[in-house]
């Protein structure tokens, strides 16, 4: 059975309204591409990233995934570093200059640079954020995606989780 692996990154995004850039922090699981969870903030601080491995835990068993990530000064925190260890959440750092090493994430980043942000010029924080979780659903309930076989990823992610049952309730027959 395959190693679950997230990856996370963060992203600017330009509110014309307010002068001013905003921080994007995503979560994709590479399998089914499916966006877990994010966060739209002024800023992002330590104690955001492990609030939000907090809510995502509470819905998906993190325990022993892979996280990939860049080493931006957030991921590289003892406090996130601890926090994820405790978890048993096995953090990985791509190369520095290395963006292909987190490729999905910033695949990700890139199609909604092309499909909502190059196109929106946004007047305020709210407009933005409302405009960024109306896609978040979207690219997982309805966009299909070539490289996990023209499905989406909540579907995608559906077969995965069916897999993992089947697989987990025969290794406890055995």
């Amino acid at each position: 059975m395959r190693k679950p692996c997230l990856c996370w990154d963060i992203k600017y995004v330009w509110v014309q309204g307010e002068r001013r850039n905003y921080y994007l922090l995503s979560v994709i699981d590479v399998y089914s591409r499916k966006i877990l969870d994010w966060l739209f903030q002024s800023s992002v601080r330590q104690i955001d990233l492990i609030n939000l491995f907090r809510r995502i835990n509470r819905s998906h068993e993190l325990k022993g995934v892979i996280l990939r990530n860049d080493n931006g000064s957030q991921f590289i925190a003892h406090s996130v570093r601890n926090f994820l260890k405790s978890s048993e959440i096995k953090q990985e750092f791509t190369h520095v200059a290395t963006p292909e090493e987190n490729s999905y994430i910033e695949a990700f980043h890139s199609i909604l640079e092309h499909d909502v942000i190059e196109r929106n010029v946004f007047d305020s924080y709210y407009e933005a954020k409302g405009m960024l979780g109306r896609y978040f659903s979207h690219y997982n309930q309805q966009r299909l995606h070539r490289s996990i076989g023209f499905v989406t990823p909540q579907q995608k992610w559906e077969e995965a989780q069916v897999i993992y049952d089947t697989t987990f309730s025969e290794n406890l027959s055995s």
